[in-house]
């Protein structure tokens, strides 16, 4: 054998070993950058959740106040245009306050059935107690 093929053997081998070394730090990055990914977008859903529960907090907690004060009692709550910059719907039907965004609904109970009207989504609405229902407003 020649110093030649020897020589193109080896250096052939140590391409060959770069490469999988190479193969191996790409396949690495892959799994690695699929992983954050995942996380990333759990992440995002939890910060939805969050967002989509104090809303619902919010809107629950002052249809029961408005309810329990009283005849003649009227509040205002700010409904944003977007929860987690995406659009929602929200509603109240039966004893809850429903809000379905991506096509998942959400609920809180709250302690009357008797409401009436539909939020503005992205404005202040107002809760006024009639005595015999809680009536939703815009202004």
């Amino acid at each position: 054998m020649t110093y030649t093929s020897r020589s193109r053997r080896l250096s052939a081998q140590i391409a060959f070993e770069y490469m999988f070394i190479f193969a191996i730090f790409m396949a690495a990055m892959i799994l690695g950058t699929m992983f954050a990914w995942s996380r990333s977008l759990e992440v995002n859903r939890y910060y939805t959740r969050l967002q989509v529960n104090n809303l619902l907090e919010t809107v629950a907690g002052k249809i029961n106040t408005a309810w329990l004060e009283g005849a003649g009692f009227s509040t205002n709550v700010t409904i944003p245009e977007t929860v987690a910059s995406l659009d929602y719907t929200l509603n109240v039907t039966s004893n809850y306050v429903l809000l379905t965004i991506m096509e998942e609904d959400y609920i809180k109970p709250i302690i009357t059935q008797n409401v009436t009207g539909d939020f503005t989504i992205g404005d202040i609405n107002t809760l006024t107690n009639t005595g015999e229902h809680i009536k939703i407003s815009s202004q």
